[in-house]
């Protein structure tokens, strides 16, 4: 699933509003292993990933300003593994009573 669609239904779950897709902004990244945060993806995440490793970002900022920001990277797993920041904080229960 494209990333903007996966904000988008994640956060008119979450909001209880519709987020259209267009108010998404996305990115895709590029990172080496030494770069990363071990606080956005532990390491056994992507330690058998080659590199450089991509990453699908998409962010959205609400009426009063809060913004959502969502990295997914393919990790050749069944799911894909996903970071949920909210005001550039992570928040590992992001998706509880969501999926």
């Amino acid at each position: 699933m494209p990333v903007e669609k996966r904000l988008s239904q994640v956060l008119t779950k979450k909001l209880g509003y519709y987020v259209p897709i267009r108010e998404i902004g996305h990115e895709t990244i590029s990172f080496y292993k030494e770069e990363v945060d071990h606080l956005l993806v532990p390491s056994h995440i992507i330690n058998h990933l080659a590199e450089p490793i991509i990453a699908d970002s998409a962010s959205y900022t609400d009426a009063v300003g809060n913004y959502y920001l969502v990295i997914i990277i393919e990790t050749r797993l069944p799911e894909p593994y996903e970071v949920w920041l909210v005001n550039d904080e992570v928040v590992s229960e992001f998706l509880d009573a969501v999926d």
